[in-house]
């Protein structure tokens, strides 16, 4: 396939319906050097110059490994509907942080505050946790455990080291005790493919 032909696909793909076309959700920025950057919402990018495709990076690129993550995090949220009963999340997300924001819908307490960050370091190839912070009526269903699995299998696709800083330390001796790496004492802990981030049932 041409790059012409997945940028197309890229386009168009999905059904025509009574003679309308689809096009699907993409982004556009006028680049300095007069070309065109295209970034369609699964992730894939192109850049454009004279009508004529001079870049491309598919969106599961590791170029892309903060995308992919902000990606599976609202996934998780959608997939959990108590999760998004009471609270809305929006994010920052540039090549080297993520934050997630919760804010509570009720007007009588709209507060929002911090509901996951991580520090993406491209050079050494890891990744940071800092924060994850479940509201306590969401305690005890293992979603915190469940983000940070969700996290490691896009890490370890891209060969990236997943570290969990600056814990409180009883979620410190949880993770010692479900098989995290101590790489810091009562600071810092390495996930790998052996810790345990499912719940027994």
């Amino acid at each position: 396939m041409t790059l012409e032909e997945k940028y197309n696909q890229d386009l168009h793909a999905g059904k025509e319906i009574e003679g309308f076309t689809r096009i699907n959700g993409h982004y556009r920025n006028q680049e300095d050097d007069g070309s065109t950057s295209v970034k369609f919402e699964n992730g894939n990018f192109y850049n454009i110059k004279d009508g004529e495709i001079i870049d491309h990076i598919d969106g599961q690129d590791e170029n892309f490994i903060n995308d992919q993550i902000v990606d599976a995090i609202y996934k998780f949220i959608e997939s959990k509907p108590v999760m998004s009963a009471d609270y809305t999340y929006s994010e920052y997300n540039s090549d080297d942080e993520i934050v997630f924001y919760a804010t509570k819908k009720t007007a009588a307490n709209s507060n929002s505050g911090k509901f996951i960050r991580l520090v993406i370091n491209r050079e050494s190839k890891s990744i940071d946790i800092s924060n994850i912070l479940i509201d306590p009526s969401l305690k005890h269903n293992g979603f915190g455990k469940q983000i940070i699995k969700e996290i490691f299998v896009i890490a370890a696709r891209h060969n990236y080291r997943l570290f969990l800083v600056q814990m409180v330390s009883s979620f410190y001796n949880r993770m010692v005790k479900r098989g995290a790496k101590v790489i810091e004492f009562e600071e810092i802990v390495e996930i790998t493919a052996t810790t345990s981030l499912e719940d027994k049932k």
